[in-house]
């Protein structure tokens, strides 16, 4: 059986204005009272109750729209800030979670294709004697210094990358325990999905341009060193900017 339009649109509204409180509350009645009314007079009019309902609903106005008027005008600045905080601290552990999984891939780019390509020197690159001496010492199996100095420069990429991602996976795991049983399972802690999963777009999604273009010109020109750095991380922030959007879609969809 459907929903009428009337509680199916309180509903919508309800999700969105989780949070609000006391004002939240009063706003939703005062919205009840005015659909009930209005579609009290279209049934008056010579509507049907279910069609007089789809008019006040469309009349009133898009639920999405209605609560963010609602919430800029009501919810409190400390909990703008918690939000905020909240919302900051997320990105923050998955960034550092894509940093590590970036690492990962380094990894594999490496041994697959060679250090040349994750940490090859540009050309015309050189080292001392005593800094040859200390990458054959840390890569002693390298035939040249070039080839060592690749080898240690990989394994610092991979390991720095793989370092911020345990982090990142720390910070995660302590975020989500507070948000289960800790002081932030509040709804005023509770940042918005769909803002969330913009700024999430734009950060990752500015990040994959800015790592990857370069990249692909100096592929383009024939030269493979280093590429691999670069390249890892951009297709990672790729990924992470496309689930994303897909996060903040289905929510959006949810709700709306």
């Amino acid at each position: 059986m459907n929903e009428p339009p009337i509680d199916a649109h309180l509903d919508r509204l309800f999700d969105r204005l989780a949070g609000t409180g006391a004002a939240g509350r009063r706003a939703l009645t005062e919205v009840e009272d005015h659909l009930r009314s209005a579609a009290a007079q279209a049934v008056a009019d010579g509507a049907d109750p279910v069609e007089a309902e789809r008019i006040a609903v469309a009349r009133f106005g898009d639920a999405g729209e209605i609560a963010a008027r609602l919430r800029r005008v009501h919810l409190p600045t400390s909990d703008v800030l918690r939000r905020v905080f909240a919302g900051a601290w997320l990105l923050g552990a998955l960034g550092l979670l894509a940093i590590g999984v970036s690492g990962l891939l380094a990894e594999v780019l490496g041994r697959l294709f060679g250090p040349h390509l994750v940490a090859g020197d540009a050309p015309g690159v050189t080292y001392t004697a005593a800094r040859c001496a200390e990458f054959l010492r840390y890569a002693p199996g390298s035939s040249t210094c070039a080839r060592a100095a690749e080898v240690h420069h990989w394994g610092e990429v991979v390991e720095y990358r793989v370092a911020a991602g345990l982090l990142g996976l720390l910070a995660l795991a302590l975020y989500t325990a507070l948000r289960r049983r800790g002081p932030l399972r509040a709804a005023r802690w509770t940042p918005p999905t769909p803002p969330l999963a913009l700024v999430a777009v734009a950060v990752f999604g500015l990040a994959a341009a800015l790592l990857t273009l370069p990249v692909l010109a100096q592929a383009a020109l024939g030269d493979s060193a280093g590429i691999g750095a670069n390249l890892s991380a951009g297709l990672v922030a790729a990924v992470a900017a496309v689930a994303a959007a897909g996060v903040g879609l289905r929510r959006r969809h949810t709700l709306g």
